[in-house]
Formats: structure tokens, C-alpha cells, sequence
């Protein structure tokens, strides 16, 4: 039986039973005379949920326990930390070891708001937690084995407060009593009549009763204490099967006290006597809580899903649907629980919490629910109509027509087959079905769907039908106007109009009444007239857009884009007699359709929307979720009325049912609602600063910008309707509206003293005020506070006897602060200058270097005598001194503007020592030093860094212990240390006194000597500098007449082992193409590849490359990247461009540029490598080895 109702559920919530709308519907269908066929028994309220989850703020995990606060705001357990809710958004307290006053312990299990407003939490292994929410600061107690007034159990099942004020706690451990001072507990013994035990064992339920008497659930049974201490066992109906003594929750109040236990549910009667409620339907189930709502029915929370008892002897089940929209999100309940407004608050294991509003009995919803055949068809419906028989047509996508029997909730799928959406559906009297679809029609007959063919007819878009008294069936057609088909031989004729324009045809509603059809379009209203045989204009309405109408007994209600208007009618004529402005509306432009209840009152259905109009009271009021209406898109118009005044419509949902006679269009106001505060923060030095709410006066600094005021409404009904305004006297001249956060910030407030005040109303309308205005107090800045003012009199006083000399010291300090600033942007435009200067410098002195070295180098390849190999040497040793102080001053330069990048890459140590030590080696021997260098046996094969700053750095340390040693040796050696390597550089030089050594270090210093003009000075600064950007640093160790050392600490990692390297090509003689406008440097380079054994072909511009290109094979272009009309960059992407697939011809540039994204830009462009000029021919040799030998298909001539 429970396997049925959990497969059912949503049909079976359907048709929950509530006794208002049985004793409505029966009187209804006493008094009221059916029309042909069975009058219909409204269907019962469907509980649609609203939702909260992980998306909406709480945290993921359980949530075991609710409780409302005396705030209003709304508490949950959960098991990742307390949450607090307040209609706008969750916050979530969580334990952090980090901070010392977070939340003890996350797991919250137990939850519990007492008299002061404190929140009392509990929970497997936490302990006992509170928290004061006016000082924002939590207490913990635990149990201590060494402490016997501790807590006696640190699992916390339940907490209670009985009206003396003295706070329980049930542990399982026992129960125990919190001392009135907070500190230490009394453990509270078993002793009861015949029984009597040092303590009650497992306790896990508690519940204080209004008249101070502690009911109490533990593992040995059902207790009760009273006021004045004596303790007695509560008797137990003997037909109860469940688990006495695994109570979960007792719950209760107003003289019913309740016992949620595995295995059913007691009721304590007045006698005393614990009962099982439904005892056999719940023997099996666990039964966590129950709540009784203000109607008398008693929701039941199981870990199965939710139980509703209306009072009538039977259960309906509701099973959890976390897919259907307003279904229940989950299946394991822990709590229910109403608020002050009367909403059903549900906790769930999956991540949830469900609310139900106090008044969602008002709708009752048919859907379709998946894996279920007796439910809907589909979910949304578009057309509906009453049955002759009282049950209900329904039509909808994909062309199905279901009938509904809305008093079971019972569904046949009788039609299939149609083609599109059902758009309108009408009966004949005979009981044939007529069904209109987007362009057919077709008439269902004893179970025989028929086509009927419309179109030779003129009928191409039907959209409304209906049957009239006289046998036939009247046609609505957008652009065509009104047909009438004959039911029983299906001719079809069309009905003229009375003085037709191109509107006639714009069909908004047509219906069928004793006195034949009328018919709304945009040309306003017209009636068969019997006479002329067609539609007339009805005599007295304005000619203009009619959106829908409705007949009364003396008249009829139309609807324009502007009003609702009433006419009284009588002898075909028409006189307004009441109108209702709606222009401002937001149903104006949405409307569907308009219904008139029994009372009179309008119903007015729209997408989205369904409002009620006062026949009275001109309320309007508009219905949804708040009331049990989870989807208002009513974008059909298609709405049926049974004869007790039901009413249903069908929408993207389903279809929807309503007792119109339970909507008063004019209820009594309400209450005005609890405004509570509920922030207050100011940006205080930079963070956000919390303000007590303890409705003393709110200090604010007098440099404290930005305060935040949230008030929130204790009402949940529909928090996004909530309202909020506020006014703060002394800053506002009227009421300021804010939305339905109720959130107001005050960039900065005038020192002065200020009043908040702040209304608020909840769904009912009435306005409630902050029931403590919120004084506010902002502090004046030191320079306006009196004794600021008494200084400023003195001063004045001081200042006039000196005001010529305050004067001209104000008017030396102006021209002195002129001057630093005039100094601080000429210095920085002198960096400026400089930059720019080195820059240009170094591309006009890398050019002619090019010719000066590299012709020495050529001529050094000639056959000298020795004077003039001497000569040459000495023209390219300077050149190379030159370059090097150029490059210096570069690297200086970018260090200083943050520009210069180290390139990481394996290199081999051994190697590169090496390397320095030959270029070293013929400066040592041509001043008679030695010059050794040591390698370790360790030293690892190869590292990660920047091999050539690494270089740089041990040449410059190196050059200059050959400089300043005029006797002995220099000593350059390397080894592993600890983080990397460690390179020293040594001499036996005079030394370097050590009031000198820390500067040594600073740029353009030097030691005083004999070798002080042989440099710049810049060399070892640039060698910390680059130290520093690779993470090690130089140390210096020297004494006067013994010597430097240098030792040089880098963290240069190993690098994982790399695949074998397959070797390369030698240096074979190669066809370049060499692109350089300088004649002198392009002579150069092609004499030093020319002495490689290279052919080289020279063009002096880029179109020339490109031109020679297609005519030549090449095996590398070697480019110069400003040359003249086109540079070097457009010059490559256009050989790329013209590069077949799988083909590349390797480009070298070569250039003056000094820039470090030049390279970047470069291999943007397309090119390969990068060198700098002035190049060597080792240089060059190394490159066409590098990149000329990528095994990569040439570009063939032509």
C-alpha cells in the first residue's frame, strides 16, 4: 500500500483533503442546479514547495535542524556549520582553527532559540554551543572527564528552556541542567515513581510545555518533570509497536504534545496516555518530526518522504520529486517546523530545505510526472475544456488530448495523432469532440479521430471554437473572421460581417451564449444577429480593440489596452456604466482571457499572470507561488468553469484548479509585520567594521565612510514582494524606497546626529516600523570639534602678529616644493632622454663596429708581419672593450627599467668555464700571469639557467682580477654546493681595503689604483644585479697585499634527463641570401662567410630579397631587420606567406637593435635565431650550423 502512495505522489497531493473546500464544494453542489452532465467536485490544494539549496547560499551537506528566532530569522543545523536565514540570503557560521571565535564545532544536529534570543546548538561530539547575537560571540561547553559538574555527554540530541528559564540538555549521557551562571552543569537523576537511576541513560528528546513541566525521551522510556521537581513515566498505549526509547523529537503545544519515534508517532492526550497516531501505517516507518499547521493538519516528516494527516482517518503521501518544479526536493526528512506566519519549514539529507506558505491551499495542479502512465500526457497544457460528463478535456503539444477526471485525479489518454499543438477544443450536443490545431480540424467520435476539411472553406488558421444551442459550431479564424459548421453534415459557411475592415479578421475571443455567438477582434464587439443573418457591431461599445470580454447577468465586462469596462445590455443596446483604469497595469499587454466568479468579481488570466479584480472593492491582487501557484504562464487563455464555480485553466505547467468563492477580493489587513535590524557595518581603516545593534547611540569616526543599514521583515511568504523604505532625519527629506533586500548604504554622512527610521511591509501590505529608530551619531573631524575652534582663535591672534613672515616662509616653501618637482621631472625626463639615448646609441654604434671588427677580423685572416697582426689585434681587442662597455650600459638600463629577462635554458657548466677561461687565457699571457682554472669532479654535467649572464658574469669578475693583478695568478674554479654551484674568481693582487668593499658594488665605483681609468665601474655592479635575478648573490673576501676572491652562489637546478640529441650536419658550404642596406657591413659579413667556404648573394633592400627569392635556391637568408621602404619583420611574413606547405627557409636576423622584445617580435614574424651586430665569424659559423641545417624542405626556384 505505501509502495502505491510513494509512486503516486504528486497525484495523491493533489487531492489532499481540506475540510473548507469539501463543506464549499458540497454546499456548492446542493444549491446549485448542474448543467447537462455531472456537476464537478472541485479537485483538492496541490502543496507546491519553494526550494533552497546549495545555489541559493546553504551549505552542502544535511540539514538536520530549524528553529525561528525572536528575530524572526530563520536557524538551521547543518552538518557543514549554523546557518541563518533571512528571506534575502543565507549566512553560514563555520568552525575555523584559524580564528578563535568562529563556530566551535560545525555538525549541528540539535538547535534551540531561548527567551533572550540566544541560539543554542548541539551535535554528535560538539558539545553545547551558544550564541549572543547582540555581541556576535559563541561559548562552548564540553564534557571533561576531569570536571564532574562538565557537560556528561558531548553528543547534544536536544535542548530545551522551561519558563523558570533554566536550560536543559539532553546528551547520551543523561540530561542535564546548565547552572544559572553559566558555568558547570547538574546531571539530573532518574527518580520516578518504582524506578530510580543515577541518571536517565541515552536522552535524546526534550520539549518545555507553557505550564513549566520538561517532557523527556530517553533510551528507558517517556518522562515527565514537572514544575515542582517530581518526575513520573508517561504510559504508553500498549498497541504502540515502535521503539520507545528512540525518541527523535517531541514537538507540541497548545495542549497536544507530540513523540516522533522509530516506529510511529504518540500523541499524549490530556489523560496523560501516549497514543499511536495511524498506528499500523507508520509501524515501519522512522518518523524524525511532525508539525501541526494552523488548519489542524498534521504534517509528519519520515525518513520516506512527508505524510499529511488532514484529520479525515487516512494518510496521504507525499514523496519526495527534486525534479518537479514545486515538488519535494528530497525524500529523507529531518525537521519540520512552522514559523510565526504559519510556513511549513522542511530540512532534508540532500543539501535542502523546503518552505510551504501558510496559504498554499488555495490551488490544486494536474501535471505530468515522469515514469508515471496515469498522469498528463506532457506538462504543458494549451487547451481545456468542461466535459458534458464533468470531467475535464485537456489538450496540449504533439497534438494530445487526455481526459481528467479532476476528483480522483485519474487521467485517459484518449486522443493521439493530431499534428502540432491543441489550440482550442469544443463539444457538441451530442458529446463529439471538436479539435482545433494550427491549420486542421479534426472531430473525435467514438473513439475515431476524423479530419474535416477547412480549407476549401477559406478556414486556414483556426484558433477558437465553440458550440452553440442551436447544434452547430462556431469558427474563430485569424484572417479569415467566423465560420459555422454544421455538426451533423459538416457544411461549412462563412458569416458575413456588418461593415468589415482588414481588423474584423484579428481575432482576440469568440464564445457562444443563448443568444447566439459574439465575437471580439481588433475591430471591436460583435453578436449574431438572427435577422441579418450575421455578426453585427454591438450598439453602444466603442469600435476599437477589444483584448477579451466576459457576459453577466445584466451585461458584459470587456477588457482594452486601457481599461475594464461594464456595459449594461438590453435590447441589443449597450451603455457603459463603470469603468476600471488598468493603463499602468503589467497585464495589459499579456492578457488572455477574463472570467467572472460567482460574487462577481473579475479573473483576469495572462502570460505570465492570473489577477483578481474586486466587484466591489476595485482590489486588484495578483496570485502566485506565495498562494500554491507555481507557474502563472497562462499563455492559452483556455479556462473552464464547473457548476459549483471551479475554475481551471490550462498553462505551461499543467492544469491548475481554483475555488474562486476561497479568494475574498477584500480581506482585513493584517498585522503590521517585525522589522528587525539586521546589519550594521562601516568602512572603518580599510575594513568592514561591525556597529552594535543594541539600540544605543551608533558612534561613526569621523573618517568612516560607507555605512550599510539591512533591516529585514520577518515574513517568507514572498520575500521578493517584501517593501522597505527609509528615512534618515538630519540627511532625507522624504521616504526612500529600496528594493526587497532592504539594504541602504550612506557613502559619507556630515558630522552631526542623525535617526534612521525604516518601514517595511510583508504580503499583506500593512507597514511595520523599526521599532527602535536607529540613532546615529557621526564624530566631527578634529579641525571642527570646539576645542579646535578655541585653537584656531589663538592662532589667528599668533598669525596676525606674524603674518608677513608666515607669508614668505609659505611663499619660499611654494617655490621650494616648484623646484623639487621641476627637479623630479627633469629627472625623470633625463631617464627618459637616457633610455632612448642608449637605445639609439646602440644601434648607431653597432653598425660601424660591424666594419671596424669585422674587417679586423678580416684582415686578420690575410697574410701580416707582425707589426701589422698587432695592429689589427689591437683594433679588435678595443673594438670588443667598446662593445662590452656598450653592453654594460645597456644591461644597466633594462635592469633599471625592469626589462631585462633572464632565458632559462640546460647549459653545461664544465663548458662554459672552459669557455671564459680561453677567452681569459690570452689576456693572462700577455701580461705574464698564470691563469688556472679548477673544476670539481662532481660538478654536474649540466644545469638550468641563463648560461650567457652566467658567462657575463665570471668574464667581468675575471677581467677584472687580470686588471688589477700585475703579478702571480687568477684562479677561476667551480664546484657543487649545497643549492647549485658555486663559482670563485681569485688573485694575488694588492687587495681591496674593507672600508671600499661595500661599495665596490655600487655603480661607476672603483677601487683607487693604477688601474682605475680601465674601466667604467659598471662591470661588478651588473654582476650583483644579475646575481640577484637569479636568486644567489657575490661575496668578496680580500685583505690589503693578499689578495681578492669572488665567489658567485647561483641555484642552478638540474634538469630531468633528455632524450639523445641526433647530431647535426657540419658547416657545408651554403647558398645565402644576405639582406643588408649598410655597404661596409654587408662587405664584412660576406667576407667572413665567404672565408667559410659560403656563396653569398647581397641585396641592399627587401623587395630585392623577395624578388631574387623565386629565382635562386637558397639555403638561409640572413636579414637585417631596418631596412629601407620595407623592415625586416614584413620582409619574412611575406616569404612565409609565399612558403608552400611543408617548406621553410631558415631566416637568420641580423641587427643593430638592442631591445630585449626584439627577439619575441622576430620569431613572431617568422625567423630563426637572432643576432646582434657587430657579429664575429664564429658567430656566424655557429648560427648556419644552428638553423641552416633543419632538416626542412627548400623552397625551389620559380
Amino acid at each position: 500500500m505505501l509502495a502505491m502512495f510513494l509512486r503516486h505522489a504528486v497525484r495523491a497531493a493533489a487531492l489532499l483533503v481540506l475540510a473548507v473546500n469539501m463543506a464549499y464544494a458540497a454546499s456548492a453542489s446542493a444549491t446549485t442546479a448542474p448543467v447537462a452532465g455531472a456537476s464537478v467536485v472541485g479537485p483538492l490544494p496541490t502543496p507546491q514547495f519553494r526550494r533552497y539549496g546549495v545555489a541559493d547560499g546553504l551549505p552542502s551537506g544535511p540539514v538536520y535542524a530549524v528553529a525561528q528566532d525572536r528575530n524572526g530569522f530563520m536557524w538551521f543545523g547543518s552538518s557543514a556549520g549554523l546557518v541563518r536565514f533571512d528571506g534575502v540570503s543565507f549566512k553560514t557560521f563555520r568552525h575555523s582553527d584559524a580564528d578563535p571565535e568562529s563556530l566551535p564545532a560545525n555538525t549541528t544536529y540539535a538547535l534551540f532559540v531561548d527567551c533572550e534570543n540566544r541560539i543554542w546548538a548541539g551535535g554528535i561530539s560538539t558539545g553545547l554551543i551558544s550564541y549572543d547575537q547582540r555581541s556576535d560571540r559563541f561559548r562552548h561547553w564540553q564534557h571533561g572527564d576531569a570536571k564532574p559538574d562538565s557537560l556528561s555527554g558531548n553528543e547534544v540530541w536536544s535542548i530545551a528552556e522551561t519558563s523558570d528559564g533554566t536550560l536543559w540538555v539532553a546528551t547520551d549521557h543523561g540530561l542535564d541542567r546548565l547552572r544559572a551562571d553559566g558555568n558547570g552543569f547538574d546531571h539530573l537523576a532518574l527518580d520516578a515513581a518504582g524506578e530510580h537511576a543515577a541518571s536517565f541513560g541515552e536522552t535524546r528528546a526534550l520539549l518545555a510545555d507553557a505550564d513549566g513541566r520538561l517532557w523527556i525521551g530517553a533510551r528507558r522510556g517517556l518522562f515527565l518533570r514537572r514544575g515542582d521537581g517530581t518526575i513520573s513515566r508517561v504510559p504508553i498505549d500498549p498497541s504502540f509497536e515502535g521503539d520507545v526509547g528512540m525518541a527523535w523529537h517531541i514537538e507540541g503545544g497548545h495542549g497536544e504534545v507530540r513523540v516522533s519515534m522509530t516506529g510511529g508517532l504518540l500523541v499524549i492526550g490530556s489523560d496523560g496516555v501516549a497514543r499511536p497516531v495511524a498506528n499500523k501505517a507508520l509501524a515501519a516507518r522512522r518518523i524524525p518530526s511532525s508539525t501541526r499547521d494552523a488548519q489542524g493538519r498534521l504534517w509528519i516528516g519520515t525518513m520516506d518522504g512527508l505524510l499529511l494527516d488532514t484529520g479525515d482517518g487516512r494518510l496521504q503521501a507525499i514523496a519526495g520529486q527534486p525534479l518537479l518544479p514545486g515538488g519535494l526536493p528530497g525524500s529523507k526528512i529531518w525537521q519540520t517546523a512552522l514559523d510565526h506566519e504559519g510556513g511549513l519549514w522542511i530540512t532534508f539529507e540532500q543539501s535542502s530545505v523546503a518552505y510551504l506558505p501558510p496559504d498554499w491551499n488555495g490551488f490544486a495542479r494536474f501535471t505530468h510526472v515522469p515514469d508515471d502512465p496515469t498522469s498528463l500526457s506532457n506538462i504543458a497544457a494549451s487547451a481545456i475544456l468542461l466535459a458534458r460528463d464533468g470531467q475535464l478535456w485537456v489538450g496540449g503539444e504533439n497534438g494530445w488530448v487526455d481526459k481528467l477526471d479532476a476528483t480522483t485525479g485519474k487521467v485517459q489518454h484518449v486522443v493521439r495523432g493530431v499534428r502540432g499543438q491543441i489550440v482550442w477544443l469544443a463539444e457538441d450536443l451530442r458529446g463529439r469532440l471538436w479539435i482545433a490545431s494550427p491549420g486542421e480540424l479534426h472531430l473525435f467520435d467514438h473513439g475515431k479521430l476524423s479530419p474535416i476539411d477547412i480549407r476549401k472553406a477559406g478556414i486556414m488558421r483556426p484558433v477558437m471554437l465553440c458550440a452553440a444551442t442551436d447544434g452547430r459550431i462556431y469558427v474563430a479564424a485569424w484572417g479569415g473572421g467566423v465560420f459555422a459548421i454544421d455538426a451533423d453534415s459538416r457544411a461549412i459557411s462563412k458569416i458575413p460581417m456588418e461593415d468589415p475592415t482588414e481588423d474584423s479578421v484579428a481575432v482576440d475571443q469568440i464564445g457562444c451564449y443563448a443568444d447566439g455567438p459574439w465575437y471580439a477582434s481588433a475591430d471591436g464587439l460583435r453578436r449574431w444577429d438572427p435577422a441579418s443573418q450575421q455578426m453585427v457591431l454591438v450598439d453602444g461599445v466603442p469600435r476599437h480593440e477589444i483584448l477579451t470580454f466576459a457576459r453577466d447577468a445584466g451585461g458584459f465586462w470587456l477588457v482594452t489596452r486601457s481599461s475594464i469596462d461594464h456595459y449594461r445590455y438590453a435590447d441589443g443596446k449597450a451603455r457603459r456604466d463603470d469603468s476600471v483604469d488598468i493603463s499602468a497595469k503589467p497585464f495589459t499587454s499579456v492578457l488572455t482571457d477574463l472570467r467572472i466568479d460567482r460574487t462577481g468579481n473579475l479573473w483576469m488570466f495572462a502570460n505570465p499572470g492570473l489577477w483578481q479584480l474586486g466587484k466591489d472593492s476595485r482590489q486588484l491582487k495578483s496570485f502566485g507561488p506565495a498562494q500554491g501557484l507555481s507557474n502563472v504562464e497562462f499563455n492559452s487563455g483556455a479556462v473552464a468553469i464547473a457548476s459549483n464555480g471551479m475554475m481551471f485553466a490550462a498553462n505551461s505547467g499543467g492544469v491548475v484548479a481554483f475555488q474562486p468563492a476561497l479568494f475574498p477580493a477584500s480581506v482585513p489587513a493584517g498585522s503590521p509585520p517585525q522589522v528587525t535590524l539586521a546589519s550594521l557595518n562601516v568602512q572603518r581603516d580599510g575594513a568592514i567594521h561591525a556597529l552594535p545593534r543594541d539600540g544605543s547611540v551608533v558612534p561613526l569616526h569621523w573618517r568612516d565612510r560607507d555605512l550599510r543599514v539591512e533591516v529585514r521583515v520577518a515574513s517568507y511568504v514572498n520575500p521578493e514582494a517584501n517593501r522597505y523604505r527609509f528615512k534618515l532625519t538630519g540627511f532625507d527629506t522624504s521616504w526612500v524606497d529600496v528594493d526587497h533586500r532592504g539594504e541602504r548604504d550612506f557613502a559619507g554622512l556630515p558630522a552631526g546626529d542623525y535617526t534612521l527610521e525604516v518601514m517595511a511591509a510583508g504580503p499583506s501590505g500593512v507597514w511595520g516600523h523599526l521599532a527602535t529608530p536607529l540613532r546615529i551619531h557621526v564624530q566631527a573631524p578634529p579641525w571642527a570639534r570646539w576645542w579646535a575652534w578655541a585653537i584656531y582663535v589663538a592662532v589667528l591672534a599668533l598669525v596676525g602678529g606674524l603674518g608677513l613672515r608666515g607669508w614668505r616662509n609659505r611663499m619660499a616653501q611654494r617655490y621650494r616644493l616648484q623646484l623639487i618637482e621641476q627637479q623630479r621631472e627633469l629627472a625623470e625626463q633625463a631617464s627618459a632622454a637616457k633610455t632612448q639615448f642608449l637605445a639609439t646609441l646602440s644601434h648607431e654604434i653597432r653598425t660601424p663596429m660591424t666594419g671596424v671588427m669585422g674587417m679586423a677580423e678580416l684582415l686578420l685572416g690575410t697574410p701580416l708581419n707582425a707589426q701589422q697582426h698587432d695592429y689589427a689585434q689591437a683594433m679588435q681587442r678595443s673594438g670588443g672593450m667598446l662593445l662590452k662597455l656598450l653592453n654594460d650600459a645597456l644591461d644597466l638600463a633594462r635592469i633599471e627599467a625592469g626589462r631585462l629577462e633572464l632565458e632559462l635554458a640546460p647549459f653545461d657548466p664544465r663548458q662554459l668555464v672552459t669557455d671564459v677561461a680561453q677567452l681569459e687565457q690570452g689576456l693572462a699571457q700577455a701580461k705574464g700571469l698564470r691563469f688556472v682554472l679548477q673544476v670539481d669532479d662532481d660538478l654536474p654535467e649540466r644545469v638550468v639557467g641563463d648560461a650567457v649572464r652566467v658567462k657575463q658574469i665570471l668574464l667581468n669578475l675575471a677581467n677584472n682580477a687580470l686588471k688589477f693583478t700585475q703579478r702571480g695568478s687568477v684562479t677561476v674554479r667551480a664546484q657543487r654546493s649545497a643549492d647549485g654551484l658555486l663559482f670563485s674568481v681569485s688573485d694575488t693582487g694588492p687587495g681591496i681595503p674593507e672600508a671600499s668593499q661595500a661599495r665596490l658594488f655600487e655603480r661607476f665605483e672603483q677601487e683607487a689604483g693604477p688601474q682605475r681609468r680601465a674601466g667604467s665601474g659598471l662591470g661588478l655592479a651588473i654582476c650583483r644585479e644579475l646575481a640577484d635575478m637569479m636568486g644567489g648573490s657575490i661575496e668578496l673576501e680580500s685583505r690589503m697585499a693578499g689578495g681578492s676572491t669572488f665567489r658567485v652562489r647561483l641555484p642552478l637546478p638540474e634538469p630531468p634527463p633528455a632524450a639523445p640529441v641526433t647530431p647535426v650536419e657540419g658547416n657545408r658550404a651554403r647558398r645565402i641570401l644576405l639582406v643588408e642596406d649598410d655597404t661596409i657591413v654587408a662587405a664584412v659579413l660576406r667576407g667572413l662567410l665567404e672565408q667559410q667556404g659560403h656563396q653569398v648573394c647581397h641585396v641592399d633592400n627587401g623587395l630585392a630579397a623577395l624578388a631574387e627569392l623565386p629565382h635562386s635556391r637558397f639555403d638561409v637568408v640572413l636579414l637585417d631587420l631596418d631596412l629601407p621602404g620595407v623592415d625586416g619583420f614584413q620582409i619574412a611574413r611575406l616569404i612565409r606567406q609565399r612558403e608552400g606547405a611543408g617548406r621553410r627557409l631558415p631566416i637568420v636576423p641580423v641587427t643593430a637593435r638592442s631591445g630585449s622584445e626584439d627577439e619575441a617580435l622576430a620569431r613572431a614574424a617568422g625567423m630563426d635565431g637572432f643576432l646582434r651586430k657587430p657579429v664575429t665569424g664564429e658567430q656566424l659559423a655557429a648560427a648556419l650550423i644552428c638553423y641552416a641545417n633543419i632538416d626542412l624542405e627548400e623552397i625551389e626556384p620559380g
